[in-house]
């Protein structure tokens, strides 16, 4: 079986994905990580080269590739990741589709401490942020929502959701 992950950027996708495989048995894949290594560029310098559109293609290629694999493999898709191709329906056509909604404070304090470098993200004040959060969530909801499950995953029990995920796919 296929598990995705999907949701906005530091939703805890893959902090929560990690543990969840282990506790599934299930191998674990990053998207993001996955064309870093497969096009040997970080996502940023994909963006710089050649822009979101180019990237949002090979993202749609490598989540088709990754689909592809036999066996039980649990995805952390990209934050845009379900919103383009119609990759959401074709995730919830494959698999088990996860949405890991966050409140946009919640998302504003986790971006403001991370380190991971996020190419849409680049430069932006905190209110920016908050702005910009608040206006890419609304236009990705419509596809988010169409996930099979939802959680709040503002503050996360892993262990709790491995047992509520267990249940539901057994």
């Amino acid at each position: 079986m296929k598990i995705y992950l999907i949701g906005f950027v530091a939703s805890g996708k893959t902090t929560v994905g990690v543990e969840l495989a282990k506790t599934l048995n299930y191998e674990f894949i990053d998207l993001d990580l996955y064309i870093e290594q497969k096009y040997n560029k970080t996502i940023k310098q994909i963006f710089e080269q050649k822009g979101e559109d180019h990237f949002r293609i090979l993202e749609n290629e490598t989540l088709r590739e990754v689909s592809s694999i036999d066996g039980n493999i649990l995805i952390a898709a990209g934050g845009g990741t379900s919103c383009f191709y119609n990759s959401i329906d074709f995730m919830n056509k494959m698999g088990l589709t996860i949405y890991f909604k966050v409140d946009v404070g919640v998302l504003v304090s986790r971006l403001i401490e991370s380190k991971t470098d996020r190419p849409l993200l680049w430069g932006k004040t905190p209110q920016e942020l908050n702005d910009y959060i608040i206006r890419v969530l609304d236009e990705r909801k419509k596809y988010y929502e169409k996930a099979k499950i939802t959680i709040d995953a503002s503050s996360i029990n892993v262990a709790q959701f491995a047992q509520t995920i267990s249940a539901t796919i057994a």
